[in-house]
């Protein structure tokens, strides 16, 4: 059993208060990250059937984060496009991942764990996900079944001590990769080769062993809520990233 303790190499992105009013979209190369505490009490803001779904949830906790999550991304949709943010219109796509139904509306996705989250708002495609240090049991197993062959090597390369580390960076930069496509882990971990080695900056190399497919898209990762290994994908070759808490 090995247990992850601290990220890997990191962008230096820092939350700024939330702004009053009004916010302009991010430009074309730019993406908003934004970090909420979901165990913050906020009013609700759901819709009806996001009420309902609510209420089903048998567990209290994991229905308090579902309506804090959604009631903070309704709050911050409606900063870029305006209107009463329980009457947004948010849909779902075929492959689960939710989006805003309104014309030249913003991309966004959201990440949560242990009652915090993360939401990216973009003009591109994005995706993005949160890990926080946990125990991996059957390591070996996770790498051979969900990383790709270079990606397995270079980790077995890696002193004992920084595996697990690897394989957080990995996994996180991965997820958000899929997210990003909308394909989710579903799509196939293993065909989206990424750096994981504490020296590199964090990268998308291959795309199913394809290097210009990879180019199209920009990978970062960063620290989130002190100790959270976050990380964000995005369909431009180049992506600035600018912080905020709600």
């Amino acid at each position: 059993m090995l247990v992850i303790k601290d990220a890997m190499a990191t962008l230096d992105l820092t939350f700024a208060p939330c702004p009053d009013g009004q916010l302009s979209l991010p430009d074309a190369n730019g993406a908003h990250i934004w970090q909420i505490d979901l165990d913050v009490a906020r009013d609700a803001m759901l819709s009806a059937s996001e009420q309902a779904q609510a209420k089903a949830m048998r567990h209290a906790e994991k229905q308090s984060h579902f309506v804090a999550a959604r009631s903070a991304l309704r709050v911050i949709l409606s900063k870029y496009v305006g209107g009463t943010p329980n009457n947004l219109p948010l849909a779902t796509a075929a492959q689960g991942k939710p989006f805003l139904d309104l014309a030249g509306a913003p991309q966004f996705n959201v990440t949560h764990a242990r009652g915090k989250a993360l939401i990216a708002v973009a003009p591109m495609a994005i995706g993005i996900d949160l890990e926080f240090a946990r125990h991996v049991r059957q390591l070996d197993r996770l790498v051979e079944q969900y990383f790709a062959p270079a990606e397995e090597k270079a980790l077995t390369a890696l002193p004992d001590d920084q595996r697990a580390q690897a394989f957080l960076a990995a996994w996180t930069r991965k997820e958000a990769c899929l997210k990003a496509t909308g394909e989710g882990i579903a799509g196939g971990l293993h065909r989206y080769q990424v750096t994981l080695r504490a020296d590199e900056d964090a990268q998308l190399l291959a795309i199913d062993g394809n290097e210009t497919a990879a180019r199209a898209w920009t990978l970062h990762a960063f620290r989130a809520f002190g100790d959270g290994q976050a990380a964000v994908c995005a369909a431009t070759p180049s992506l600035s990233l600018h912080g905020f808490a709600l």
